[in-house]
């Protein structure tokens, strides 16, 4: 009975939205996106399914701020990451009508991928454990600007198979790759002879009666009710673009009215049955047995007590979150069109508190913050290997605390009692180990260990040793390191140049460039001949020097 009573519920959901129920006040909601609101800026838009009902989609601020053009519920916005799950989606339809297996060598449908000495599959691309490199970061670190340059499927699909090397052996581990899933709609393309917009349309969209929702594959295509994306930067707002023609990773442009609607889909699995989503949301085990938070393009987490389905983007010009609760068919969609001002994730929990509160459980006071006593003598400094990270433990008026080397605030460790201690409020933890390592499991799941390093500060003949060129082939690159002064110079294409920022030994930060680390590759008599470069999704790629 339960369960019928829901699909009704979630058949309602998708008559016009006129004719749906709308919740008595939306005065809490509004107060929550109060600073979204005006038309003098960008600002977001909002939609709430309560058990299959929609009781509420609404805008605020400006879809276009010069034409005095306002958000509304059918405003039409670039949802960046989200549109993952989308893809992996048609994947698993594909999967289950017998068209492909997503633990297919992924060489079977992409023979211009090279051949690692490993198997990569299909699941491993949508649930990020294949260690693909990020496309986002390979253009970046070969003189792209993301905003700027337009970026296609060709262009991705130039770069990533030219890598001769992976960030880590398929399956064991974990790190957020953007090329899986635009390698995983180039596959759809090989597997039916569609675009994955096509596919998608005709599987997903007009199934469910998402009838505002496509894969952007046209840059230039014309799309009515089109937010326009903006950033605030130097005192104003700036228009932004995300100037992809690429899809699969990102580009579906959608509204909160055809959100609402797939609310639905991952409750009931309208399209595909119980067990496409199923699939979906099976999460990853690493070879070590840590199962992860991420399945496939979604996180299954859980919000006051109750189970979710959920996922953030964020692209030049917008951020965006799902938020599902499937147990109760249930959920929140915050489209914004802006980068770096809003938080759709905290915005959207905050409208699940207002609106959805009588289904959650009560919220819990965060444990206190560990003390200095509490840690010993393990403040300093901390190095990661297989991130090519570094942190610092840190004592602050008595109270320890996690510090990313990259900069940003500090994260408050929080203790109940044991160990580990919660970074933040969880539910990433930290480990202090008796050998003066600690273990950082993120709130994914993947364990990182890190070491105890020594501060460094490069002498003079060091900076000599560094500087000159060094070439990438992957890439198809020159960089350029000059000593001036007591600093180190980075220049690049179509980049200013960047201070280089010594961490540990031999080891640099990047000003202003995706947190990207350079390391210095010596050989057995001590010279520098060449340079690693990572840039958090991108491990350990080799330049070397330039004759």
């Amino acid at each position: 009975m339960r369960a019928f009573a829901l699909a009704l519920a979630l058949a309602l959901a998708a008559l016009p939205l006129p004719l749906v129920a709308q919740a008595p006040s939306t005065r809490a909601v509004d107060s929550i996106f109060a600073g979204q609101q005006g038309t003098a800026r960008p600002g977001c838009a909002v939609s709430v399914v309560d058990q299959g009902r929609v009781v509420l989609a609404k805008g605020y601020g400006m879809a276009d701020v010069a034409q005095g053009l306002a958000v509304g519920p059918n405003s039409v916005f670039h949802v960046a990451s989200v549109s993952k799950q989308f893809t992996a989606m048609s994947l698993v339809l594909l999967a289950r009508a017998g068209k492909l297996s997503l633990d297919d060598d992924i060489r079977r449908y992409l023979p211009e991928m090279p051949d690692y000495g490993h198997r990569i599959t299909i699941r491993q691309l949508l649930n990020h454990t294949g260690g693909v490199r990020d496309q986002w970061n390979l253009l970046i670190t070969a003189g792209w600007r993301l905003g700027d340059d337009l970026i296609t499927e060709q262009d991705v699909m130039d770069i990533v198979p030219r890598q001769r090397g992976l960030n880590f052996v398929p399956g064991t581990d974990w790190l957020y790759s953007n090329s899986g899933f635009t390698l995983a709609a180039v596959i759809v393309k090989r597997v039916t002879g569609q675009s994955l917009r096509q596919f998608a349309d005709s599987a997903l969209f007009r199934p469910l009666g998402m009838t505002r929702t496509h894969f952007h594959d046209d840059n230039l295509e014309i799309v009515p009710g089109r937010t326009r994306g903006y950033t605030f930067r130097d005192g104003s707002w700036k228009e932004t673009v995300p100037n992809y023609s690429t899809v699969g990773a990102t580009s579906l442009f959608t509204t909160v009215t055809d959100l609402a609607k797939w609310h639905g889909q991952l409750s009931l699995g309208t399209v595909g049955g119980r067990g496409a989503i199923e699939d979906l949301t099976t999460r990853a085990v690493l070879a070590s047995g840590d199962t992860l938070a991420y399945a496939l393009g979604v996180t299954i987490g859980s919000y006051r007590g109750a189970r979710t389905v959920s996922h953030s983007g964020g692209d030049p010009g917008y951020q965006s979150h799902l938020l599902n609760f499937p147990a109760t068919g249930s959920g929140v969609a915050v489209l914004c069109n802006s980068s770096g001002t809003a938080n759709p994730v905290r915005l959207a929990e905050q409208t699940a508190d207002a609106m959805l509160g009588g289904q959650l459980q009560p919220v819990v006071e965060p444990p206190a913050q560990v003390a200095a006593a509490q840690i010993g003598g393990a403040a300093g400094l901390y190095w990661s290997d297989s991130l090519e990270a570094a942190g610092r433990l840190v004592i602050e008026n008595g109270l320890a605390s996690w510090r990313s080397a990259f900069g940003g605030p500090s994260a408050p460790l929080r203790s109940s009692g044991g160990r580990p201690f919660l970074i933040g409020v969880g539910p990433a933890t930290l480990t202090v180990n008796d050998d003066s390592t600690l273990l950082i499991r993120t709130g994914n799941g993947e364990p990182t260990r890190y070491r105890r390093a020594a501060e460094w500060t490069p002498t003079a003949a060091d900076r000599a040793a560094l500087a000159g060129k060094y070439a990438s082939d992957e890439l198809g690159v020159t960089w350029e390191i000059v000593a001036a002064g007591d600093s180190l110079v980075l220049h690049r294409r179509k980049s200013q140049p960047a201070k280089l920022t010594s961490v540990i030994q031999d080891s640099y930060t990047i000003a202003a460039a995706f947190g990207s680390v350079v390391r210095a590759v010596r050989d057995k008599k001590g010279r520098v001949t060449g340079i690693t470069v990572g840039s958090g999704r991108v491990r350990r790629m080799l330049f070397p020097r330039a004759p």
